[in-house]
């Protein structure tokens, strides 16, 4: 997801967000930060207590959705490369695909959508969300899925097919996406 710190710590900075002081703006930032990274909400809270500070998960939680409020705007500017790719999630024991696209140099995700279908009009849907996001037609890696081509040449936008290399930005995402459902559907399996 990469969340920055520093940015973070600006962020937080503004009193009208956390009105108590409880504890300080860095502690904050830092543990949204990790639990942005993969790190679940008690492993967080454990960290905290092996510096010495007594943060409890719920408290990392109510952060993270005050952080993920301010954060989730996507500004519409001018974007170079942006790696799409979608993959197969399950929940609840349905299957589902979920459509993602980051951009290449900043690691920004730029759009999500999840669909039951993985077809042209999911894909279209999907390609108009990242076109809405930039503000000129970036050149757009997938892999080598026969869906993307007609959605892609019918909006204007230019695409590369790549396997690996600047596409893999995508991959690692979905891994780290993949890998926190893995660990809810164990914690409270359906």
């Amino acid at each position: 997801m990469g969340v920055d710190l520093a940015h973070l710590i600006k962020l937080f900075s503004d009193r009208s967000i956390f009105p108590r002081c409880r504890f300080p703006v860095w502690v904050k930032a830092l543990a949204v930060r990790l639990y942005s990274e993969g790190l679940s909400l008690r492993r967080v809270s454990e960290v905290f207590s092996e510096l010495g500070l007594n943060v409890s998960y719920e408290s990392i939680r109510i952060w993270f959705h005050k952080a993920g409020c301010m954060l989730s705007y996507i500004s519409r500017r001018r974007r170079g490369f942006i790696a799409v790719d979608e993959a197969v999630i399950y929940s609840l024991a349905r299957r589902a695909y979920l459509w993602a696209a980051r951009e290449v140099r900043t690691k920004e995700v730029i759009a999500i959508h999840l669909s039951s279908g993985r077809g042209l009009g999911e894909c279209i849907k999907f390609i108009e969300a990242v076109k809405d996001a930039c503000s000129n037609k970036p050149t757009l890696y997938t892999d080598r899925a026969g869906w993307y081509e007609w959605p892609i040449r019918l909006l204007g936008m230019r695409r590369r097919k790549k396997t690996f290399g600047r596409r893999n930005i995508v991959e690692s995402w979905f891994s780290k996406l993949k890998r926190r459902i893995r660990q809810f559907n164990v914690c409270f399996p359906t």
